[in-house]
């Protein structure tokens, strides 16, 4: 990458303190410790780090540059490198994303954008793996989706990319938009919208208005996927100028899915309808949950003029995510689902109606621990997780965490049977429980909320017995 200061300051609005306005930049870094020469690095500021505390470190290692905040100016002292170019903007964040833009419409590329509640990442990798079968493509790494991530991986972007495929997070108001006006989507997807994240949003509605903010600030004439079974979504679709193609498994749609069928260990099938033309499609994850993201994967490839065959194939061998509903079958003949990545009231639902289908003849155990970022609804999430054990055929329920007691006495308030729940104190109070427990045809689901760290009890079960 070979960026030049007259680029910076034009993207940015900046004002070049010092250096030659003709020199360029081999990169951009955000990260001193892992700086190159010749790059520039940008101090970024956070709740817990301020990167200006680090700018003379990163010309130390013979950065090209820095780019810093107007009121740092006077607490940095530039001796010993005058000839180094150092550049000041208002905002830092601001003029990262304002670089990435410009990269961004430099190329030209069409950009594959997608937000929602939940799915994101297993969407934008199916998608993907689509795309990767006719084109070279530049996509989201890992879950890199934020207001730094997503304008790093743009500046990755290169002359032989055909398509751009990026995930797009949020934690605070405004953030989608921000993404949004950064990214310049052509194409634009809302997974779904659901109770996810509210401690930082407020409410349902308030969530819907954020992540709608990529249809409305996307480009008019672009393409949006459409969710037929999420109304939240319907409606804000509904006033896109652009063209629409819907997906869909209980409401008519362009690209649709019937007679899904849970596999167990296997994972998932189902028929495709796509126009005129119906297939069966065997993906190996597990949940039907899985089955719009698969759908929507198909409707971009079908869009970039990728053969259904190919797209088919992609989706076929496209491999389970580690924590994500990940099957582990045990040496004792017990099956683990191995959920412990993240938790909301809407994947932990589905999460708990997979378990039951799956399991057979066997029995179900919930290993469920706390659903966290959920601000004033937390007490009504975990009341309502508890009643849905009670609705489900569920053998064993074991809770971990500070709102455990909540969802034991739901469970039980709405009947479920007294001697089969469990408050558990710690992982492995919970792993020694299961372990007394656990026999032949048994399927166990673990899941929780990142920060608790769930899958230290799928370790404590598989350790000698896979």
């Amino acid at each position: 990458m070979i960026l030049t200061i007259e680029e910076v300051l034009r993207a940015t609005g900046g004002k070049l303190l010092q250096g030659k306005e003709n020199a360029f930049f081999q990169g951009i870094s955000t990260d001193s410790r892992t700086i190159a020469e010749g790059e520039l690095f940008i101090a970024l500021k956070g709740s817990r780090f301020d990167g200006h505390h680090y700018a003379l470190g990163a010309l130390e290692k013979k950065a090209g540059g820095v780019l810093i905040e107007e009121d740092k100016v006077g607490d940095i002292r530039w001796n010993g490198y005058r000839s180094r170019a150092v550049i000041a903007v208002k905002d830092t964040l601001d003029a990262l994303g304002d670089i990435a833009r410009d990269w961004r419409c430099k190329y030209g590329i069409p950009v594959v954008a997608l937000t929602g509640s939940n799915g994101k990442t297993t969407t934008k990798e199916m998608m993907a793996a689509c795309l990767e079968t006719t084109f070279p493509i530049l996509k989201t790494k890992g879950n890199l989706n934020n207001l730094i991530g997503v304008p790093l991986t743009l500046l990755t972007l290169t002359e032989k990319e055909r398509v751009v495929v990026l995930e797009m997070g949020m934690n605070v108001p405004g953030e989608i938009r921000r993404l949004t006006e950064i990214v310049e989507p052509d194409v634009g997807l809302i997974t779904n919208i659901q109770k996810v994240h509210l401690e930082g949003i407020g409410s349902l509605e308030r969530l819907k208005e954020e992540k709608g903010e990529l249809f409305r600030r996307m480009r008019r004439d672009g393409t949006i996927l459409v969710n037929q079974d999420d109304p939240r979504v319907v409606d804000l679709a509904s006033d896109y100028p652009g063209q629409k193609i819907t997906f869909g498994i209980e409401h008519p749609a362009e690209v649709m899915a019937k007679e899904i069928r849970l596999r167990g260990a296997e994972g998932t099938s189902f028929t495709l309808i796509l126009e005129e033309e119906m297939m069966e499609i065997h993906l190996r994850l597990l949940g039907r949950h899985f089955v719009p993201n698969a759908l929507s994967a198909m409707a971009v490839a079908c869009l970039f003029g990728v053969e259904v065959k190919q797209a088919k194939e992609a989706l076929e061998n496209f491999p389970p995510f580690p924590l994500r509903m990940e099957v582990v079958p045990l040496k004792g003949g017990e099956t683990l689902i191995n959920d412990a990545y993240n938790a909301n009231p809407y994947s932990m639902e589905l999460a708990l109606e997979t378990l039951v289908e799956a399991k057979g003849r066997g029995r179900a155990i919930a290993v469920l621990g706390d659903m966290l970022e959920l601000g004033n609804f937390t007490k009504e999430a975990h009341q309502r997780i508890g009643q849905k054990v009670s609705e489900l055929s569920i053998d064993f329920l074991l809770a971990l965490g500070e709102e455990a007691p909540i969802v034991v006495e739901s469970a039980i308030r709405h009947g479920f049977p007294m001697g089969k729940v469990r408050i558990v104190e710690s992982h492995s109070e919970a792993i020694s429980l299961l372990k007394q427990m656990i026999q032949n045809g048994d399927w166990i689901l673990v899941k929780g909320s990142r920060r608790m760290a769930m899958e230290k009890i799928v370790e404590g079960l598989t350790e000698g017995r896979a």
